[in-house]
């Protein structure tokens, strides 16, 4: 019996050393109740790959979370307290950059948000486990285009960018490289072991905890958006310059939600 569970633990990717745990485990039940029925093995390591596999989705949702923090105070730090010239406008570099933070945050928070949504389920189905893995995989995407951007911006790769403090930008670069590699090794052990149980994946209102359709959900977050873009130019006293940001970052929004609602789990009926 123990043995058959082993081999079927084994096929559904159970680490060993978490194989050699469960074994211990049933041969001290069994030695205390040598006619104990553990049940059909299959059924069994089922059981155990769902609830484990359950287990690391749900770390990487918070481990993809928790590796972008340092990246994400020491890049704000690194250039609240230094100064970068550009020659020329928009930057190639600003771009990269720009972007790699807004993947890297958006993913990150809707890695959270779910695994957090999901803190005391014992399984989930597979399409919801699939959904933290590639929320958690934006995220650290988006952690990782930064880090290049940042080594580009300290090696000096791009003349149009007068950097006064390299130093600086490595340091960063290195905080976030170790940061998102313990990320990164976390969400490689969750998708070794996906869970097999049936369902769907939630949408963003089970994210949110609010009962409203997703599509106003979106139209709701990118007018917020716009307003605080707006706003902002209004206080730097460039109110056109404002209003045009606005516009494109909450169309840029709503392409987001519609391109990668379903992938996501943004939308209903989420990839399988």
């Amino acid at each position: 019996m123990i043995d058959a569970l082993d081999r079927e633990l084994r096929a559904r990717g159970v680490p060993a050393r978490r194989r050699r745990r469960i074994r211990l485990e049933l041969e001290d039940h069994l030695a205390c109740n040598p006619s104990a029925d553990l049940g059909d093995p299959v059924a069994l390591a089922r059981q155990f790959a769902d609830e484990l596999g359950t287990a690391y989705a749900r770390r990487a949702g918070f481990g993809a979370f928790l590796a972008l923090v340092p990246l994400g105070v020491s890049f704000m730090a690194l250039f609240a307290f230094t100064a970068v010239y550009t020659t020329s406008a928009p930057s190639a570099l600003t771009l990269e950059l720009v972007i790699g933070v807004q993947l890297a945050f958006v993913g990150g928070m809707l890695a959270l948000l779910r695994a957090w949504r999901l803190r005391r389920a014992v399984v989930v189905p597979a399409a919801e486990a699939r959904v933290l893995h590639r929320r958690a995989a934006l995220g650290l995407g988006g952690g990782v285009l930064t880090e290049i951007g940042l080594v580009l911006l300290a090696s000096g790769y791009y003349p149009d960018v007068q950097w006064h403090e390299p130093a600086l930008a490595w340091l960063t670069a290195a905080v976030g490289a170790a940061s998102l590699f313990a990320g990164g090794c976390v969400l490689v052990r969750a998708s070794r072991l996906t869970p097999v149980a049936e369902g769907v994946a939630r949408d963003l209102s089970f994210d949110l905890g609010v009962d409203a359709s997703p599509r106003h959900l979106a139209f709701a977050i990118a007018g917020a958006v716009a307003l605080c873009i707006a706003v902002a130019g209004v206080v730097q006293a460039d109110p056109f310059d404002g209003l045009v940001r606005a516009v494109g970052d909450g169309l840029l929004c709503l392409a987001g939600f519609a391109v990668l609602g379903r992938p996501l789990g943004l939308r209903k009926s989420a990839l399988p």
